[in-house]
């Protein structure tokens, strides 16, 4: 049994301090109930919760009000890396608000704490006025740890980007400066525009999914019996933490919300300002999915052994003049640019136009359908036991039971679509004081399949003759 852990879920509390407006500290660890911690990769900073017994008037006596700081510091007991714990006390997070007073009896009450990453309010309290030059991911970390930004010194976790901007931020918030870098940025290694900026209870970070997708499996979940017994008839307590405790597949594919954004299907209308023409690109997903990055075939690439992966949709025919779903463009969006080559509005102070240019063309359809099927693609929301090694942005193998009253010849175990690789979409951490249990509800994700879908001529069933009209008097 891994030393300090008597049972999955287990956790250890090794700090939690108040820290009022005057400096006074407050030791919450005997008094506190419940943490919850809320993280996601579309969110970009770390919220949170906490319900604390209070029976001195807390509020009153620091007192609260909203300026106060928290040290939380909880760990899984194998877990030995620092960068594996949540660890806020060198960065401490802030407290925005208590609410919801209960009374618990003998004149104590519960008071929810509501807090959030330091970040969250300094996005509030400062602009930056500032020429940023550099790449994508260069600027991201200017406006992260300069004196002129946020002045974070947290972990920072950023994939290179492959561009020179210049990047002119006239009295915005430095979130705002991270969302254009989000939507110019292109990988230089995976060439894939889907940047993503956010905080994990890890750091922040600010890389593509293909970067997310390439990392290695972090945990495998699946269903079984908890507290199982080995050979040797202990509990494998390593193996409770791989259980799935419930589950819910929360929807797959809306087709409505697929076309109304264009995720298999758009056009993009440049227009060329200094040229003075104009160009139409269409994006076809179907087409595409092979030049993309998908999170089967590129966390394979990781293990040296190549697997293909499959479309979200079926290729069949839907229409008689022999259309696919991805054929029709649901979304038309348009972007100007600046020539080709270099940006010629911007120069540097030699009077040069060394700057990568907006290359809409290249990013905008592609980073729409790739996000959207984050939003869209095959779901699930899985309840397990608590990990604090874990993050939002992981990649996690699960597998989920196939269940039919009648097998088919394969005689499937798990189920075709919703088994292999997702990635860690939202992820809520709750820590019970009470029997000291922490479980976590993920949203995970996946943008491709193992296994094709049939396709096959199957148009949309209308009626050869014309329709029947009819007038009627008003």
């Amino acid at each position: 049994m891994p030393e300090g852990l008597f049972r999955a879920g287990n956790f250890e509390l090794r700090e939690l301090v108040l820290i009022g407006s005057s400096g006074k500290e407050v030791d919450l660890s005997a008094s506190v109930i419940s943490i919850t911690l809320f993280e996601a990769i579309d969110q970009y900073t770390v919220t949170g919760e906490m319900l604390v017994q209070d029976s001195v008037n807390l509020a009153s006596l620091l007192p609260v009000i909203g300026q106060e700081y928290l040290k939380i510091k909880l760990a899984t007991p194998t877990v030995k890396n620092k960068n594996q714990m949540v660890d806020f006390t060198e960065n401490a997070m802030m407290v925005t608000s208590m609410d919801q007073k209960m009374e618990l009896g003998n004149g104590t009450v519960g008071q929810i704490i509501n807090f959030a990453s330091r970040e969250t309010l300094m996005n509030d309290r400062i602009r930056i006025n500032a020429v940023l030059t550099g790449s994508c991911d260069k600027i991201v970390e200017q406006v992260l740890t300069g004196d002129f930004g946020l002045q974070t010194r947290k972990p920072f976790f950023h994939e290179p980007s492959a561009d020179n901007k210049k990047i002119v931020a006239p009295n915005i918030k430095p979130f705002g400066v991270m969302k254009q870098c989000e939507v110019e940025a292109v990988s230089r290694k995976f060439n894939d525009p889907c940047y993503l900026f956010f905080e994990t209870t890890k750091g922040f970070s600010f890389r593509s999914l293909a970067s997310l997708y390439s990392e290695p499996s972090m945990i495998t979940y699946e269903q079984f019996i908890q507290g199982t017994k080995t050979k040797k008839g202990s509990v494998s307590f390593e193996e409770d933490l791989r259980g799935i405790l419930s589950y819910n597949i929360v929807e797959s594919q809306d087709s409505l919300f697929t076309n109304s954004v264009g995720t298999y299907g758009s056009t993009l209308i440049t227009h060329d300002i200094l040229g003075k023409g104009y160009k139409k690109h269409i994006y076809n997903y179907l087409d595409n999915f092979d030049k993309e990055h998908h999170i089967e075939s590129t966390n394979s690439e990781l293990n040296k052994n190549k697997r293909k992966d499959y479309p979200v949709i079926s290729s069949s025919i839907i229409t008689k003049d022999e259309k696919r779903l991805s054929d029709f463009h649901g979304k038309t969006f348009v972007s100007p640019i600046n020539g080709v080559g270099n940006d010629f509005s911007q120069q540097n102070e030699f009077g040069e136009t060394p700057f990568t240019p907006r290359q809409p063309q290249n990013t905008v359809q592609v980073r729409n359908s790739q996000l959207s099927q984050l939003v869209s693609g095959f779901k699930v929301n899985l309840e397990v036991h608590g990990n604090t090694a874990l993050a939002a942005g992981d990649i996690v193998e699960v597998n989920l039971p196939y269940t039919a009253a009648a097998k088919t010849n394969k005689k499937e175990l798990y189920d075709p679509i919703y088994k292999g690789k997702f990635i860690i979409h939202r992820l809520r951490h709750d820590f019970y004081m009470t029997d000291k249990t922490h479980t976590m509800s993920m949203q995970v994700v996946k943008d491709s399949l193992n296994e094709s879908l049939p396709s096959g001529y199957n148009p949309e069933i209308v009626k050869d003759s014309g329709p029947d009209c009819h007038e009627v008097d008003l």
